[in-house]
């Protein structure tokens, strides 16, 4: 099989796409035929070695967890329901190749009406951003977010997730990301290339924050007494948010089968859109990788691998 792998941490050049053996399952997985995987910020992450936990941290190593795909054996002797040919969606390390294996409580059906490419831009970015709106920001109609890089994929699903629950959003991007941005009903978008969002927003309940450093910097203003700001990248400047009377929240997403049951619902419903923005085959896997790392996409980017 195919797979995008690494034996050296490193740039994007030391990726390269190779021809191993089809992994072998082990007892409560199964072995995926993968037809889509997302790309995301640890992808690359890990190639460079800046984030390499259990599973993604020996190398050779093939990249990816996102994915969607048809399963093509169960490891025998697994308690169930799933079977072979059923359509399914997760997160798994390995996910950069024509086939991987993944534990079957983590995997999540995927509904018909959705595509494999929309389908495996979902984990990461929309579990990310449920439990920062929904689990942590308890988002609501009384409450008004500030949400940066919102045309993103992380900030794409928490615009949406925070409306479905009726607060107040507003969101910086660039102006190719503003079309989506007011397709899925964004109430205020600034150009934070033309604009300096700390001039026109103020009384903020909760600011998400991708970028950090002098964004984190300036959105302290902007918060109301009691706010909070939820922080993925960096460190939290601890003395800033206690001089702003707000909570700073370092956040790391949790992989949820639940949630993820719930998003995919709320999706196949309509109600919830993925922004996926370019689809490369598994040959290009490079460009993928470099564009996710150097910001040039508004919204999710997914190899297409079968």
């Amino acid at each position: 099989m195919r797979a995008a792998r690494i034996h050296a941490f490193g740039g994007s050049e030391k990726v390269k796409v190779e021809t191993i053996a089809v992994p072998r399952i082990k007892k409560n997985a199964a072995l995926i035929r993968i037809r889509a995987a997302a790309v995301n910020p640890v992808d690359w992450m890990v190639r460079e070695r800046i984030y390499n936990p259990r599973g993604a941290d020996k190398l050779p190593l093939t990249l990816g967890q996102d994915f969607a795909g048809v399963i093509v054996q169960v490891a025998s002797g697994s308690a169930t329901s799933l079977r072979k040919g059923d359509e399914v969606l997760g997160e798994t390390w390995g996910s950069f190749a024509d086939f991987a294996v993944a534990p079957l409580k983590d995997l999540v059906r995927k509904p018909r009406s959705l595509g494999f490419v929309v389908a495996a831009s979902i984990p990461m970015p929309a579990l990310t951003a449920w439990q920062m709106v929904i689990d942590t920001a308890k988002a609501s109609p009384q409450k008004t977010f500030l949400i940066h890089g919102a045309s993103g994929g992380v900030g794409s699903f928490a615009a949406q997730f925070a409306k479905w629950k009726g607060a107040h959003v507003i969101a910086t991007a660039s102006r190719p990301g503003f079309r989506h941005l007011e397709r899925i009903g964004v109430d205020v978008i600034i150009d934070y290339k033309k604009e300096r969002f700390e001039k026109k927003v103020t009384g903020v309940d909760v600011v998400i924050d991708p970028i950090g450093g002098d964004t984190q910097k300036r959105s302290w203003g902007v918060l109301k007494k009691g706010g909070m700001l939820i922080n993925l990248i960096g460190e939290i400047d601890r003395a800033a948010a206690a001089r702003a009377g707000v909570r700073g929240v370092e956040f790391g997403m949790r992989y949820d089968t639940d949630d993820l049951r719930r998003i995919v619902a709320l999706i196949e419903r309509g109600l919830v859109r993925p922004h996926v923005a370019r689809v490369f085959p598994l040959g290009q896997v490079r460009r993928a990788l470099d564009m996710n790392e150097n910001g040039r996409s508004h919204g999710k980017i997914v190899l297409r691998v079968a």
